[in-house]
């Protein structure tokens, strides 16, 4: 763990002001959630993240995405991909934190690679907020947007899972 140097106190109220510095390294603006553990003599401070539970589901989705569609599809949440073996171009991922469906053409995806790409991008969102988003990429062939409605199932199903 990582000593800051920091040492803060509670209020009255039990309140614990989180350094500007720290929360903004850690993309934590107000109204996030924070998940307190105990470990030992240690208390661990923990941006809450509603769709860690829901990983394994995810990338279940994307492999019957892949065999469905055969083509490449991948998860995108905060900063990283899912069930990949690349690191995602910084443009790009700007381009995937979208609220609503969107279409991409000639698009640069991975860090380690110049290639260009085409595809789709689906949010999967709840209360305006944005938890993620699946990634359909046009490699191997193209598709209709009639041929999606497996990606559409699997981005309602987990919208409502966030809206619970």
């Amino acid at each position: 763990m990582k000593a800051t140097g920091i040492v803060r106190r509670l209020d009255d109220l039990g309140r614990l002001v989180i350094p500007k510095e720290i929360r903004k390294q850690y993309r934590m603006k107000e109204g996030d959630s924070i998940e307190f553990f105990i470990d030992n003599d240690r208390i661990v401070i923990q941006k809450f993240d509603v769709m860690s539970k829901h990983m394994e589901e995810i990338m279940i989705m994307c492999d019957t995405l892949r065999a469905i569609y055969q083509n490449t599809v991948f998860f995108v949440k905060d900063e990283c991909m899912v069930k990949t073996e690349h690191k995602i171009h910084d443009h790009f991922l700007m381009i995937a934190q979208t609220h609503r469906l969107k279409d991409f053409e000639n698009e640069r995806i991975y860090e380690d690679s110049a290639q260009r790409y085409k595809g789709l991008i689906y949010p999967v969102t709840a209360y305006g907020d944005w938890y993620g988003s699946f990634i359909i990429v046009f490699d191997k062939k193209e598709l209709e947007k009639s041929e999606l409605y497996a990606v559409e199932a699997f981005v309602q199903l987990l919208s409502r899972q966030q809206q619970q």
